[in-house]
């Protein structure tokens, strides 16, 4: 694999991640209502997932996945099911901010870093695009006699190339943080963030092999 083949892979990838999509989404939302750090502990958990699916291409997983409708159906609603998730647990957020004060120096929610690798690993995992894009693109960058060293070095790049740009977008997210002084923003940010979730998962689910 040649640097040229590295670079060009980077400049897809790159192009991809600033299209908005559920991983995007996620971290924009983490790092106004709950804080920077845990929006970089959303990235690791992306990061990571790309370094699964990478593996999983590798095995032929996601071949077998895009073979087999009843496979990708089942993949494909379990993404649907948690962008909606997802969505619903937002609005209800805004829904509970209504009623509440929120303090300017402390986060309306207090996750674990925990939960919040845990949403950007499931996040990324759960989106069939990306499977697509691992079948469709990233084969064409990957010689046939170094299959799992060459796919996992892709699934790295790929991790450090969005990771940069959602840092990119914690930067500009933060600069906004002093709007969330009001319960008014906090809350129609959750309602924002909730209906985007959800029309994700209502395109997700018209996705098809």
């Amino acid at each position: 694999m040649t640097i040229n083949t590295l670079m060009a892979f980077a400049g897809i990838v790159f192009l991809l991640a600033i299209i908005p999509g559920p991983n995007a989404l996620l971290i924009l939302y983490t790092s106004l209502a709950q804080g920077k750090r845990f929006a970089f502990v959303n990235i690791v958990g992306v990061g990571f997932g790309f370094l699964i699916h990478a593996f999983v291409s590798a095995q032929g997983l996601s071949l077998l996945l895009s073979q087999s409708a009843v496979a990708f159906n089942i993949f494909k609603w379990l993404g649907v099911g948690y962008l909606l998730w997802l969505g619903v647990s937002n609005i209800k957020n805004g829904l509970k901010l209504s009623q509440l004060t929120l303090e300017p120096t402390k986060p309306s929610i207090n996750p674990s870093l925990l939960s919040s690798f845990t949403k950007g690993l499931l996040t990324n995992l759960l989106n069939p695009k990306i499977v697509l894009f691992y079948l469709s693109i990233f084969p064409q960058f990957i010689s046939p006699q170094h299959i799992l060293e060459q796919s996992m070095m892709l699934g790295l790049v790929q991790a450090l190339v969005v990771a940069s740009w959602f840092f990119v977008v914690i930067l500009f997210a933060t600069k906004l943080k002093a709007l969330l002084t009001t319960p008014r923003i906090a809350k129609w940010l959750n309602y924002v963030s909730g209906g985007l979730f959800v029309s994700f998962g209502v395109s997700l689910a018209s996705t098809r092999l």
